[in-house]
């Protein structure tokens, strides 16, 4: 585990590496973060990964491995950040997925997490209304390596064009500006962001 911090003009950067799946990492995580910057003002419990493979073929191990990563690591990032974020009447960015409204084949248990980050993002809204902004952001197909950890050789290289053609991940950062940039004049409860048409 390592940590560096950079900076340049007035941006200033400090990086972590930790384990999402391990709740003790993602303390210190925010630990670190804490004791550099004095507080947590935004937290984005990004963590996921997607192994598609049609139910009955699928190995367990790859459902017990959707869970811990796209689940149970937004759960540690998040709660490992909360007390911060409430002190600080700060926001929540969840990566949700068009999987997170939407059940396709083949990817049932990767769109089961991805609904699960969608209603802890409800929860959050509901429970702390008054306390954080909550925004969920549910892109399409990104154009990254995320299909690569599909096994099953025929899906991946079927599923490899729809990813390859993909939006760009600066469009969805800027999403994720766009909602942070927002608030104090309105908040984004949801985004969905699709790959264009052309």
């Amino acid at each position: 585990m390592k940590s560096w911090a950079e900076s340049e003009g007035n941006a200033h950067v400090l990086m972590h590496e930790g384990d999402t799946t391990d709740p003790e990492s993602m303390r210190l995580a925010a630990e670190v973060m804490m004791h550099q910057w004095g507080g947590i003002d935004v937290c984005i419990p990004n963590a996921g990964v997607g192994i598609f493979s049609p139910l009955a073929e699928a190995n367990l191990s790859d459902w017990h491995r959707m869970i811990d990563v796209n689940i149970k690591g937004v759960l540690n990032g998040l709660h490992a950040c909360l007390d911060s974020l409430l002190e600080n009447k700060g926001q929540v960015i969840q990566i949700g997925s068009v999987a997170a409204r939407n059940v396709f084949p083949n990817s049932g248990v990767y769109c089961a997490t991805k609904h699960a980050v969608l209603a802890l993002s409800e929860s959050l809204r509901i429970e702390f209304r008054d306390r954080l902004a909550v925004t969920t952001i549910n892109p399409g197909a990104v154009n990254t390596a995320f299909i690569d950890q599909t096994t099953n050789l025929e899906l991946r290289e079927s599923y490899r064009p729809t990813f390859d053609q993909g939006m760009a991940p600066e469009f969805i950062a800027e999403a994720i500006v766009l909602a942070i940039e927002s608030k104090g004049h309105g908040i984004f409860s949801e985004i969905t962001v699709r790959p264009d048409l052309r």
